[in-house]
């Protein structure tokens, strides 16, 4: 069954470029004798509708005024749509009416949702192609001319995001879902985002929201390089990636094509790490830190004295206390040989305790994440 829709009806479905003259406003235009056949013209072939284009131009229907014989009266247009091979049975009709201005433009967005509302058999990334042509009728003498038919290949995606972020423990931020790392879209490629920096050892997986953990990308159980979508705890099991290593790292996702690339930028984690607390020589002052040394590649050490009280250790001086810190892995924290530590900014501030004021030997491994705390 033909849908038959006004271009006043679709006005949230489409828009129209209505330069010099408006629908309403050319009531009574006259076309003057013009001897060229009615003619369509597409401003693609191919097309990929995408939200995250939203109101950018997608698809620009054109054509000729045709012919009114001289008889001196007005022509109105119809923009008719179909599948290809319909015969034009079904599909969509837009009653243009009398106007000065042959053109009809869709957005990504407005193409996107009349098409799929008119075709919902259509899965999502699958091309269909569409034959368009235009109806033109004398007003005055009933007589219809009819377009060549143009065709393009339209497909849509509705659920292609633009926002992608990293969480988890080998994060900056760790598993703070509302402080979860974002990546970049590549508008080159819509479909690509990236994002590099320092990542710990830890795991590490893909969100789409910084508000629920749903939906999400996670490891394919067999193989790495792959992402799979997962929309609720039941569709897939929850795997994800292991960083083994402390260090710089880029990682490339594609949301389309469903892949993942890790890549080690190698290079050190921190050029400093500080110490700060009241059990360090200077107390909570962020003038008075206290620096470690970095005798090798991932080691930071300190011997020294330390007070009874609490500790942990910046690796950038952020007065604001927005900075990554090294933080103990539980509060209150009891100084061992071969602890672990966790590496991020902000909650949750656990510290170490100190329980004994005299000389201490620390050492911090960055490349097994590792600390140990020893009374000299």
């Amino acid at each position: 069954m033909k849908k038959n829709l006004s271009i006043l009806s679709v006005s949230g479905l489409l828009f129209l470029s209505m330069l010099a003259c408006g629908l309403l406003s050319c009531e009574n235009h006259v076309e003057p004798v013009v001897d060229q056949p009615l003619t369509i013209t597409l401003s693609q072939d191919s097309v990929l509708c995408l939200p995250i284009y939203k109101d950018l131009a997608a698809l620009e229907l054109s054509w000729t005024p045709g012919t009114n014989h001289g008889s001196g009266s007005a022509i109105a247009y119809t923009v008719e749509m179909d599948k290809e091979g319909n015969n034009f049975a079904e599909g969509l009709k837009w009653e243009i009416g009398r106007t000065a201005n042959r053109t009809l433009l869709f957005s990504h967005q407005h193409l996107a949702d009349t098409l799929h509302q008119t075709y919902p058999e259509v899965e999502e990334g699958e091309y269909m192609v569409f034959e368009c042509r235009v109806r033109a009728k004398i007003i005055q003498t009933g007589e219809e001319q009819v377009s060549n038919v143009a065709k393009v290949a339209i497909a849509w995606n509705a659920t292609m995001m633009t926002d992608l972020y990293l969480v988890g423990d080998a994060m900056p931020h760790g598993w703070d879902l509302e402080r979860a790392t974002a990546m970049i879209m590549d508008m080159d490629h819509f479909s690509t985002f990236s994002w590099s920096g320092t990542m710990h050892k830890g795991e590490f997986k893909l969100i789409v929201n910084t508000e629920d953990w749903f939906p999400c990308f996670v490891k394919d159980s067999t193989d790495e390089a792959k992402m799979v979508y997962r929309d609720s705890e039941e569709s897939y099991p929850d795997f994800k990636w292991t960083i083994a290593k402390t260090g710089n790292y880029r990682i490339t996702a594609d949301v389309e094509a469903l892949t993942i690339e890790v890549a080690y930028l190698g290079g050190e984690a921190y050029s400093h790490i500080y110490m700060i607390g009241d059990a360090t020589p200077g107390g909570w002052s962020w003038d008075n830190l206290t620096q470690m040394q970095h005798p090798e590649s991932g080691i930071f050490t300190y011997e020294g004295h330390l007070n009874t009280g609490q500790i942990k250790f910046p690796t950038e001086i952020r007065s604001d206390w927005s900075g990554e810190m090294l933080y103990a892995p539980t509060p209150d924290c009891a100084p061992t040989l071969n602890g672990s530590f966790d590496a991020h900014a902000g909650e949750p501030d656990n510290k170490w305790i100190i329980p004994e004021s005299g000389e201490w030997s620390i050492r911090i491994n960055i490349n097994d994440t590792t600390i140990s705390f020893t009374k000299l």
